[in-house]
């Protein structure tokens, strides 16, 4: 049988499909191979299942490739800003390649213009600019190398990095967002900061976690922990919830549901107690509890539960970064209830806090695929799919 062509904007089922076919599998053998029916292959080939985030990691296993071999978007942005980002993210790597730590110091730079400008892509991250983030990234990291006070230097690299992390894996680059992670945890090392290293190894665990390397990310987040009890610094417990939370993602990938739910009331009491915080631009507090408990239980396929979860938080004031977060999330839980109208709604909300986060998401594509394969017709739905490059017709 010849093979069919792979659409212009190829789903996660195309490329599954794709991937089947460069091996000459069949759908019953490759569905062995990941331990699920071939009924349940066939229906995610042709778009008729969702997949989540940990389904993807079993299927990329399966198949011998990596997550980002079947969740990667290889399609032309119609958002100029994304566009630019992405041109960007390359001259940022290339930065970062060029300037490793151990660059000497040299003249040019105050302490005082350092803070300004690592004041202002924290800013721009938090209003989901990763455009503005990654061409001011192009000129500050070697700044940032270049200043003679060196501790300064190391303080704000570990938050400058940590933002570079976060753009560059939000717009698809998640080997250039290693090697920034990677930074900020020789920064951190250096400080011999526990807090700024508890920091670092969430960064690192974020990116491990997004190639679908569950195990390795747990385990930096252990570690991190271990290394912050009894600390008596500023932020520590903050980072420690931020930790646990991050520990129950990873354990959810890994199938331990119980031990997941464990760190995500752990999470809970340390976050009735701090109650709502900036530090380390992880707005820390029960809300963000909440809104991971919410991811939580959308990825382990209770849309309803999410949905209530999700009626007691007031996203106000949260940094757009959270609140974009929050508005694909519901998305996903409206589409997987059967509520098209909502569905729709919410990813304009994620849209009109995040435009380049939500055009470059995959969760929010694959939502707007379902809802078209439903049947789901308006001005608004079409209007979207041209903005992420998604064929309606």
């Amino acid at each position: 049988m010849p093979r069919r062509p792979i659409p212009n904007d190829p789903s996660i089922g195309d490329r599954i499909r794709a991937r089947r076919e460069l091996r000459g599998w069949s759908i019953r053998h490759a569905a062995s191979r990941a331990g699920i029916s071939h009924t349940s292959w066939s229906r995610i080939e042709r778009g008729q299942q969702r997949t989540d985030r940990y389904m993807v990691v079993d299927l990329a296993a399966a198949l011998e490739c990596s997550v980002f071999d079947l969740t990667g978007q290889a399609y032309t942005p119609a958002d100029r800003q994304l566009d630019a980002a992405r041109i960007d993210a390359e001259r940022v790597w290339r930065i970062m390649m060029d300037t490793p730590m151990t660059t000497p110091p040299g003249a040019g730079v105050t302490v005082e213009q350092i803070r300004r400008e690592t004041t202002l892509v924290r800013d721009l991250y938090g209003r989901c600019d990763y455009a503005g983030v990654l061409r001011r990234l192009v000129d500050l990291v070697p700044a940032l190398h270049g200043l003679t006070d060196r501790r300064t230097a190391l303080v704000e690299m570990v938050p400058v990095y940590g933002v570079a992390m976060g753009s560059l894996l939000n717009v698809g680059y998640p080997a250039h967002a290693w090697l920034a992670a990677e930074r900020c945890a020789e920064a951190a090392w250096l400080l011999d900061d526990p807090v700024a290293a508890g920091v670092a190894a969430a960064n690192r665990a974020r990116v491990s976690a997004y190639s679908g390397a569950y195990g390795p990310a747990r385990a930096l987040c252990d570690a991190a922990g271990a290394d912050l009890q009894g600390s008596g610094a500023d932020s520590t417990l903050e980072v420690l919830g931020f930790l646990h939370l991050a520990r129950a993602h990873h354990l959810a990938g890994l199938r331990d549901h119980a031990r997941a739910e464990d760190h995500l009331a752990e999470a809970a009491r340390i976050a009735a107690h701090t109650g709502e915080t900036t530090g380390w631009d992880l707005a820390w507090g029960p809300r963000n509890v909440a809104l991971w408990r919410m991811a939580y239980q959308l990825d382990t396929g209770r849309p309803e539960a999410a949905m209530g979860t999700a009626a007691g938080v007031d996203v106000t004031g949260l940094p757009a970064v959270r609140q974009v977060y929050f508005w694909l999330d519901m998305s996903r839980a409206a589409e997987g209830t059967g509520r098209d109208r909502d569905a729709v709604r919410m990813l304009l909300a994620a849209e009109r806090v995040g435009p380049q986060h939500t055009r470059s998401s995959t969760s929010a594509r694959e939502t707007v695929r379902s809802l078209l394969r439903r049947g789901a017709t308006s001005s608004e739905l079409r209007g979207l799919c041209e903005r992420m490059s998604i064929t309606s017709g």
